[in-house]
This record gives structure tokens, sequence and C-alpha cells, in this order.
């Protein structure tokens, strides 16, 4: 408990701060003291006629009177330098403000055209495309991505879609029966895995171009079948570095090098008329290729993968098209394992 000492000690009462003020006060302005110093003297002297001199008494009220209009005249300067620091305070204070709306606006813009340097920032652009895709089209090397990602992502969306109504998905993929395009693709890939930040995911082979490309067409049937997607696949015989995805408002060009960045093209503002020029490019590419393949299988395989069998595979491609020559040199083991449990290669 606190005497009263103590608690008179602990804080300062009102005379005292009246007193720090005013000597604060009068170390700022010294002048106060000498104006208040003499208007007393002049005061006393004149109550008191010990000055007689009205003149005398006239020149130390003159100098009294100009002692504090130097002191109104320093108080209304000071006065006028902390107007300036407030203007420009406040100018600054705008200036920062327009600064930051500038880039809160950049950062909340989304530019038509951009490139994707990181994984991150591709998987974004891939997940944002996605969100407002009825159709997707790809023409790359063996889908690998389309069946493990696409597909399904796709797939998905078109089941939460209350009106039932079947998505169409075009690809334009390697030919898995020109061994000799699968070959060169094969050692293209084989080069870039070599390299030393690279890790050797999948044995580049012909065999294994092959095998990937017929993975992508029976899981394209697949789902053709058990899900609402209208899947239609071309076959190329020549092999690009770059791959394209377009969706209803995006063309996601990538390439196969990974160290490349890829470039996001958006269907909004100045990029629209490019969109529309890759989207015609592709439809032009597309239909170039005459289809060698049947639309649709006729022949059923079971909705639940782990009962889709090797003969299955075998039934189905041969069943669209696929040359039994190239077939009877592949594991369908192989395909099956591609086509029914895909990995994303990328992310």
């Amino acid at each position: 408990m606190m005497t009263s000492s103590e608690n008179s000690g602990s804080a300062p009462g009102p005379h005292l701060d009246r007193t720090a003020r005013l000597r604060r006060a009068l170390r700022r302005d010294p002048e106060q003291l000498v104006i208040l110093f003499v208007a007393a003297t002049v005061a006393i002297l004149g109550a008191t006629d010990t000055v007689n001199d009205i003149k005398t008494l006239l020149a130390a009220t003159l100098a009294t009177l100009a002692l504090l209009g130097f002191s109104l005249f320093k108080q209304a300067m000071r006065q006028e330098a902390n107007d300036q620091r407030v203007v420009e305070l406040t100018r600054s204070m705008t200036a920062v403000r327009r600064g930051i709306d500038e880039v809160e606006h950049a950062l909340t813009i989304t530019p038509s055209i951009g490139e994707l340097t990181s994984l991150a920032s591709r998987q974004n652009a891939f997940e944002a495309a996605m969100s407002t895709a009825d159709m997707w089209q790809f023409r790359g090397g063996t889908g690998s991505f389309t069946r493990a990602w696409t597909l399904p992502r796709l797939a998905a969306r078109a089941r939460q879609n209350s009106t039932g109504t079947h998505w169409r998905v075009q690809l334009l993929i390697l030919d898995p029966q020109d061994a000799t395009r699968c070959q060169e693709y094969a050692e293209y890939r084989t080069k870039l895995s070599r390299r030393p930040d690279k890790t050797m995911r999948n044995q580049w082979t012909a065999e294994y171009v092959q095998s990937s490309c017929l993975a992508t067409i029976f899981a394209a049937q697949w789902y053709e079948q058990h899900e609402f997607l209208l899947t239609e696949i071309r076959l190329r015989s020549e092999f690009s570095t770059l791959r394209h995805d377009i969706s209803p408002d995006s063309v996601i060009i990538t390439n196969e090098d990974s160290q490349f960045p890829a470039l996001h093209i958006r269907r909004s503002g100045d990029a629209s008329a490019l969109y529309h020029a890759y989207r015609a490019d592709f439809d032009l590419s597309f239909t170039s290729h005459k289809p060698t393949l049947k639309t649709k299988s006729d022949v059923r395989v079971p909705a639940e993968r782990s009962r889709v069998s090797e003969e299955d595979v075998y039934e189905v491609l041969r069943d669209l098209g696929i040359a039994a020559q190239t077939l009877d040199g592949l594991s369908m083991a192989s395909i099956r394992e591609l086509a029914t449990n895909p990995q994303n290669p990328y992310f």
C-alpha cells in the first residue's frame, strides 16, 4: 500500500506541469521574458510616478511594443513553417497513397500475356484455365500430362455440370505406329533427361513412347465410355518441342524442356486476337490430320479401372484401328499401367 508521500512523489502536481511548460516556453522564446520585464518596469514606473518624463515612458512603451511585435512575428513565422511542413507532409502522404494504390492495382490485375517461369506459376495457370473449361484441346507428344491431369479434371467438372452435357476433348499426339518418329522423339527426350539437374523418371525408348501414346488413346476411350466427355484423337508423324493446351479462355504453351518458361495467353484485352489466332492454328492443324482411328470403340471396358485387363486394352486399341504389328511388339501390361494409373510428370 502506497503512502501519501509516495503518491505525491509518483505524479507531479498541476502547478509543476505549468512551471515546466513555462520554462520550455521561455527557452524557446527568451524575448518573452524581456517583454514581461520591460512591460512590468514601465507599468511600475508609470504607476509610482518615479519617471515624470512622458517621453521616457513613451520610449519604453514603444520598445516593449517592438519586442512584442518581434515575438508575434517570430511566432507567425514558426506557424507558417509548421503549416508548410504540414502541406509538404500531406503531399508526401498523398504520393505514398498513390504509389500504394498503383501497387495494389498491379497486384490485382491479371495480364493477358505472361511468362510462367516457375513450376508453381504453371500449375496456377492450368488450374485457372480448368476452372472455367467445358472443352480442351491438346497438341503435343505422348499426352502423358493429358491422361494424368487434364482428362480426370475435366471429367470431374463435367460430372458436376447439372445439364449432363458431354464436353469435347481434341488430342493431337504422335502416331505410335510411326516407329521412326517415336525413336527420334525418344532420343530427344533422352538428351534432356541426361542434363545434370535432371532425374531419369522414364527410360526413353521408342517402345516407351509408343506405349505412352497408346495409353493416352486407351484412356481417352475409357473417359468416352464412362464420363461426360467426347474425345477425338488425331495422330501426327512429326513432333515439336512445344505443347499447346487450349481451354475456352486460355492458351498455355509449354516446352518439353522445363528449363524454358511457359507462355500463358488469355482470351481477354489486347491478347484476345492472339488467343483466337492460336485457337485457329490448332483447328487447322487438327483438321489437316485425317482421322485414322475410329471415334469410338465398340469394345466395352469395365468402369472400375482395377478390372481393366490387358486383353481389354488390346481389343479396344485394335478396334480403334491401331495396326496389329504395332500392338504385338509392345507390352500390354505396360500400356494398361500407364493408362489406368497415370503419373503426372509435371506437377
